[in-house]
């Protein structure tokens, strides 16, 4: 009996000393557990504060980007390049706009010269921003090395207690070219007919609301939006649709389908409904209403033609002497009759007596006022400047089966009374082959001239590739035509509230605004280059334009 209860005894005492070995291991474990809850919560703490810095960067810099958007007193420009005396014009108006706007009421420094591993340079840096929450906050430096003026750089830190994140980004010194960001910029009204397709956007500054800014057919495509200064909205009830409206009275077309509330429609399967009445029968990624540019819809640069000075490239040709003419000239029509340019169309057209120039190649030449030439078999290089554009001095040269190493020029057309078009015409006709050979971003510059591409010829089928700006009065496009760059219809139409169209393209059922013939019908596309520049000889503001692929963040 004793034996037992001393085994019993024994057994109770191994009983305490597991019971105090599993109380240390749990007491460990939950100090251990309590440490790491400590450190995770220390861990999203210190995250918190990066991402909290991150954001005030990230702050810093829409702040620098919308300073550099709203800067006045910048320069314009008549030439395709910034020199480096508007480069420092624009560092000095920016420096002083920055110190005077005092963002948070704060004092910002005079800008100053500083020097790091890449070089010397001017620089500006504000104080310490708020943003809003208590403990962050962001500074923004701009700054900008000797050896390219024309670059700003700016550096936004944003900081949350210990925590610090910086974001920079490029913003180039250049002219602005908003313009180029459209496929087609039109103040008149424009036609897509036939197997057009568009790799960008479309804008009309037409703003007569009784007939449609834009028409295309079901064939034709548009890779990016329509844009139109007119609005969806009646103004009388200030509604939606489903179609537009002028003032109280409904509008006779509609633009596109849309619902109750001022949406394109779709039917149950979602596919976008097109109606027979719609304007709009093709493709396209949308239609934007009452798109403006500053105080008015038509004023991008490049759309007036008070914008343009081309007398810097007449300065460079020499006028083409009588004797390259031949001696016998001959009579056309302009509009004339279908596929014979010696007889007037069915409504009449103005007689024209036409210098005759073929089988000539011609370099930096000038087709003088009142010429009406015919250029046939001709090749020109360098820069073709036709003049004209003026009562009493007009131009109407038409180019068959001729060859453009170089740009065609204009001058700026200020002849507006009716039959300007007539008058005033750059017209190609037969094999046009464009292969400009400069630096100049432009085909054909043309302001207010009249600009037919590939019309009227029965027998065509050729390829026209023409690279940078087209630029006219009124453009139309027939045949087929491969075009790099951006087409720009820039004839103040306000005088003409029935008439006017730029047509790009043709059906044999759809001619567009003109009528049509089957030399008419071809394939077109159009693709626009944002990156390149205006041509010289168009007036721009200087701007600041941030580079979204240089944007890059760094602790």
């Amino acid at each position: 009996m004793f034996a037992v209860q001393q085994i019993r005894g024994g057994r109770r005492g191994v009983v305490v000393v597991l019971a105090m070995v599993f109380l240390a291991m749990f007491s460990a474990l939950a100090v251990a557990l309590a440490m790491a809850s400590g450190s995770n919560v220390q861990v999203a703490s210190n995250q918190h504060k990066v991402n909290g810095a991150l954001h005030a960067a990230q702050s810093g810099l829409e702040c620098a980007k919308y300073m550099v958007k709203t800067v006045t007193g910048l320069a314009q420009t008549n030439t395709n390049t910034v020199s480096n005396a508007q480069a420092n014009q624009t560092w000095t108006s920016l420096c002083s706009y920055v110190q005077t706007t005092r963002l948070d009421g704060k004092t910002v420094a005079a800008a100053s010269r500083f020097t790091d591993s890449l070089g010397s340079g001017d620089q500006l840096g504000t104080p310490a921003l708020r943003t809003g929450v208590a403990s962050a906050q962001f500074t923004i430096r701009f700054y900008r090395y000797d050896a390219d003026p024309r670059t700003i750089k700016i550096q936004s830190t944003g900081t949350d207690g210990v925590a610090s994140r910086r974001i920079s980004m490029d913003m180039a010194v250049t002219k602005d070219r908003e313009v180029l960001n459209y496929a087609i910029a039109s103040r008149a009204r424009t036609w897509l007919a036939g197997d057009v397709t568009v790799h960008g956007n479309m804008y009309s500054a037409w703003k007569y609301q009784s007939i449609s800014p834009f028409h295309t057919t079901s064939d034709s495509t548009v890779d990016g939006t329509i844009s139109t200064i007119l609005s969806n909205i009646n103004p009388t009830t200030g509604k939606a649709g489903p179609d537009l409206y002028a003032g109280s009275v409904k509008m006779p077309y509609d633009l596109e389908t849309l619902d109750s509330h001022g949406n394109p429609a779709y039917d149950g399967s979602g596919h976008k409904i097109i109606n027979l009445t719609d304007e709009i029968q093709g493709q396209c990624q949308g239609i934007n209403y009452g798109v403006s540019y500053g105080d008015n819809a038509a004023n991008m640069p490049g759309m007036k033609v008070t914008d343009y000075d081309t007398s810097s490239y007449k300065t460079q040709t020499a006028a083409i002497p009588s004797s390259s003419y031949n001696t016998t000239k001959v009579t056309e029509y302009m509009p004339h009759a279908d596929g014979n340019y010696t007889l007037p169309g069915p409504s009449g057209g103005l007689k024209l007596t036409r210098y005759v120039c073929e089988n000539k190649t011609l370099t930096n030449a000038l087709v003088a006022a009142n010429k009406n030439a015919l250029f046939k078999n001709c090749t020109f290089n360098g820069i073709l400047y036709v003049d004209g554009g003026r009562t009493g001095n007009t131009n109407n040269v038409r180019f068959d089966n001729c060859t453009f190493n170089g740009p065609i020029v204009t001058t700026p057309s200020t002849d507006t009374s009716s039959g300007w078009w007539q008058r005033n015409q750059l017209y190609f006709t037969g094999t046009a082959t464009f292969q400009n050979q400069t630096t100049v971003p432009a085909t054909i510059m043309a302001p207010n001239f009249n600009v037919d591409i590939g019309n009227t010829n029965p027998t065509r089928s050729e390829n026209n590739v023409l690279t940078g700006a087209i630029i006219g009065g009124i453009v139309d496009v027939r045949g087929h035509a491969q075009i790099y760059g951006t087409i720009i219809s820039m004839f103040d139409t306000s005088s003409y509230s029935s008439g006017y169209a730029s047509n790009i393209g043709a059906t044999l059922g759809d001619g567009g605004s003109e009528t049509t013939d089957p030399g008419d019908v071809g394939v077109i596309t159009i693709t626009p280059d944002q990156d390149k520049m205006l041509p010289s000889g168009i007036t721009a503001p200087i701007i600041i334009k941030p580079n979204q692929q240089t944007y890059a963040e760094s602790a």
